[in-house]
């Protein structure tokens, strides 16, 4: 039988002020209960009160059931847990990129308060650096410590360069070949690098590409672009 949802409480110590709570709540009194929006709202609560610091807060939500009206009645259980700050970030499988440049991209920073949105979004910009496979952050506590934990970085490098060759035939210019070298992440800087040749008996072509996506270290992208054109 489908269940209606017909009361949502809120119990516990609730750091935060219960309308920013109840917003983060999927589920609607007078609406039918669907699980998924349970999940949802606890894990929002959950990520929420891991924002403040507090990074094993639990959330528990009680159902209380009318089954002759086939009603169901829910109450939130909080409990922050104690805060917790960041000891160390730890990076592993960076065999051949530089710490610093994963470093940089992270947002969570050791000393401070947990968050869990700094960690997603650390995550998210240690990824899209497209030097890595995999990359996996965990957050054990740390040994004898109440209200300390570690950052575990763990990447998984791939390839980031990038070698082509190519060949053609004009009635101009006959033959002419083309050859590139372009390098994501020379020598492990993070830096962009790319080399390009292209010669004919009429039009020759020789750049070069120079990227630093960290110029200076607010971010700010620099770089060059030399080139030299020859026709006969």
């Amino acid at each position: 039988n489908k269940y209606t949802v017909s009361e949502i409480k809120l119990a516990g110590e609730m750091l935060l002020p219960e309308d920013e709570l109840r917003k983060f709540i999927k589920l609607a009194p007078g609406s039918v209960f669907a699980r998924e929006k349970l999940t949802e709202s606890v894990k929002l609560i959950t990520d929420r009160l891991g924002d403040d610091g507090y990074a094993f807060a639990n959330v528990n939500a009680s159902p209380q059931l009318d089954q002759e009206k086939h009603e169901v009645a829910f109450t939130f259980f909080i409990d922050p847990g104690r805060r917790v700050y960041v000891r160390r970030i730890n990076i592993t499988g960076n065999n051949r990129t530089r710490d610093e440049v994963i470093r940089r991209e992270m947002r969570q920073f050791e000393g401070g308060w947990y968050s869990t949105s700094k960690i997603n979004q650390s995550k998210l910009r240690v990824d899209r650096l497209n030097y890595f496979n995999a990359v996996n952050i965990e957050t054990p506590a740390v040994p004898n410590a109440t209200d300390q934990i570690d950052v575990n970085v763990e990447v998984k490098e791939k390839a980031t360069g990038a070698v082509m060759f190519g060949a053609g035939y004009s009635n101009m210019e006959g033959l002419i070949l083309s050859g590139s070298v372009a390098q994501d992440n020379i020598f492990g800087t993070g830096k962009f690098v790319n080399l390009m040749v292209n010669t004919g008996s009429v039009n020759k072509t020789y750049s070069l590409s120079y990227t630093d996506p960290y110029f200076t270290r607010h971010g700010i992208t620099g770089g060059f672009d030399i080139y030299k054109r020859v026709l006969n």
